[in-house]
């Protein structure tokens, strides 16, 4: 196989296995491989994965290999395949302590997690999904008294009585959450291992398919509170895929409430959600959105197919281009009817989205009524241009009968 070709086909693995996150990491120019490192990327791409094991165990060993955060992974991943899963495990193990701060470490991690969904192992998955809070600083130990003085003495400075230690803060538990299992064995997580949320998530989009119930009020925190809105807007996507009314609730809120760059996500996965009560919640998210929300509600009526919102929303907004937009959705969802109305009551600023979005829905006999009545000559020749592109039989044949046809 091709190097080149060998290398994406590599890359779209680790994707897979990173997830999302992937495209961040791999965005800069790869140095160049060893050549045993080239040989099993090349067994990688065409799955022989025992040779993948000689090569990247070999690789591993040579003190000359400048690639071994790589290669252990890769090695990992590899022996995942083979069904070897506890040296998987190890050289992952091996990976994080030998290089803590390779950008393969993640990836290694993500991994490790799909390991533990395909080995039922839910102790595992919750432990990354509400990693234990850091251990608090040993307690100082306190000053020994001052000896006592001397008989017939009185002492210069007598020592002020050490105040009595603060009881520690209870550690809060959030109701929603259940006790975690007891810890995996330590080959799954070292010392003071803490999770990133993109790890946390990852764990949690398998957990909601089994215990959605606690799964899916520590997704919404992540999606309210999370700083990075890019993690807020994954928990928000693993919402959305499942079926429980619970988080299709917790969508709707986030399309509501949340920080701006996390509504829009949410609207944009509520087309998700089929059936008729999807195209009522977006229009209820509408009046309140900003600028960007209103336009990705207005993107997602028209994947929804959703004419009388997209019908209602292009006769009130008062928004010139969000008002073309509802527009433009409502050909796509084959509302000629709704907007053969729309075209009867338009200013002329607006009348020419109309006759595109009819172009789009294929709409040649409201196409036809226009050019018919359209007294505004630029108009007229617009719609007659959009016939033309069109060229159905009905279209055609009015062409040819007012002799327009070129």
């Amino acid at each position: 196989m091709n190097i080149k070709v060998a290398r994406v086909a590599v890359v779209a693995i680790a994707c897979v296995c990173w997830g999302a996150e992937a495209g961040v990491a791999f965005a800069e120019p790869p140095a160049p491989d060893s050549k045993r490192l080239t040989r099993a990327k090349d067994f990688i791409a065409e799955e022989q994965w025992n040779q993948a094991v000689e090569e990247l165990r070999a690789a591993s060993r040579d003190p000359k290999e400048t690639s071994k955060d790589e290669v252990l992974f890769w090695l990992a991943h590899s022996l995942n395949q083979i069904g070897d899963s506890a040296s998987s495990l190890r050289t992952i193990n091996e990976l994080e302590w030998s290089h803590p701060s390779s950008r393969w470490v993640k990836p290694a991690r993500a991994l490790q997690i799909e390991i533990a969904v395909r080995l039922g192992r839910s102790d595992v998955l919750w432990r990354t999904a509400l990693p234990a809070p850091p251990a608090p600083p040993p307690a100082a130990t306190a000053p020994l008294p001052p000896p006592p003085p001397r008989p017939g003495t009185v002492p210069r400075n007598p020592p002020m009585p050490a105040p009595a230690a603060l009881p520690a803060p209870p550690t809060p538990l959030s109701p929603s959450v259940a006790p975690v299992p007891p810890a995996p064995a330590a080959f799954w997580f070292p010392d003071g291992y803490f999770p990133d949320l993109d790890l946390r998530i990852q764990a949690l989009r398998h957990l909601i398919r089994t215990d959605a119930d606690k799964a899916i009020p520590m997704l919404k925190q992540i999606a309210l509170e999370a700083d990075n809105a890019d993690s807020a807007s994954r928990a928000v996507f693993v919402l959305a895929q499942s079926d429980r009314p619970q988080a299709r609730a917790t969508v709707v809120q986030v399309a509501r409430t949340g920080p701006q760059p996390v509504r829009v996500a949410a609207v944009r996965e509520l087309a998700r959600f089929s059936g008729p009560g999807a195209s009522e919640e977006l229009l209820q998210v509408y009046p309140t959105g900003t600028l960007a929300v209103k336009r990705q509600v207005v993107r997602s009526l028209g994947e929804l197919r959703a004419r009388a919102p997209l019908f209602t929303i292009a006769q009130s907004e008062a928004n010139l281009d969000l008002r073309s937009g509802a527009i433009m959705m409502l050909g796509r969802a084959g509302g000629a009817s709704e907007l053969r109305i729309l075209y009867a009551k338009a200013s002329h600023n607006t009348k020419r989205p109309i006759i595109l979005s009819l172009f789009n829905a294929r709409a040649e006999n409201e196409l036809i009524q226009i050019a018919e009545r359209e007294r505004d000559g630029l108009l007229r020749q617009e719609v007659l241009g959009q016939l033309r592109l069109l060229g159905t039989p009905g279209a055609t044949a009015y062409l040819q009968r007012i002799g327009q046809q070129k």
